[in-house]
């Protein structure tokens, strides 16, 4: 077997333990970035200060990747739209209070640092609490009522 040919092997084996739906997920997550970094540099610029910038920034791109998540990223969990919606922004809220307290402290001790580089970095610390919590949280599968279950 070829060099080539082993690393293709492991390529495969690695992707083979992908997540389900993780690919698509941070997919949708750099679009919720670019809506995040647009929102942040329109806000700053007609002279919104950047701790609140900041929050609307989140805010928009919460809205955008929940629409997107729930069209293209995860299975259909049975749930209403409403109930999935407080699910995600719950744990949205968590994920994100996670980003925005890293942008916040690392402006706080860094103010130089370019503020779209501040925010990117808040949003991949935000990302591993992102993932598990919608994937095992909001789009887990609804379980069966328990008079379903007795049926069977």
């Amino acid at each position: 077997m070829t060099y080539l040919e082993t690393a293709v092997r492991g390529a495969e084996r690695l992707l083979l333990r992908v997540p389900e739906g993780l690919f698509r997920f941070l997919g949708v997550g750099f679009g919720g970035l670019a809506v995040d970094q647009s929102v942040l540099w329109v806000s700053e610029h007609v002279g919104v200060p950047f701790a609140a910038a900041r929050a609307l920034a989140i805010f928009v791109a919460t809205v955008f990747t929940y629409v997107l998540n729930r069209r293209f990223t995860f299975p259909d969990s049975g749930r209403s739209v409403t109930a999935e919606a407080l699910r995600y922004f719950a744990v949205a809220f968590a994920a994100q209070s996670v980003n925005y307290g890293v942008s916040v402290v690392i402006w706080s001790q860094a103010p130089h640092l370019p503020h779209p580089l501040i925010a990117f970095i808040g949003a991949v610390v935000a990302t591993v609490f992102s993932y598990s919590g919608q994937r095992f949280f909001t789009f887990a599968p609804k379980p069966e009522p328990e008079a379903e279950r007795s049926r069977d």
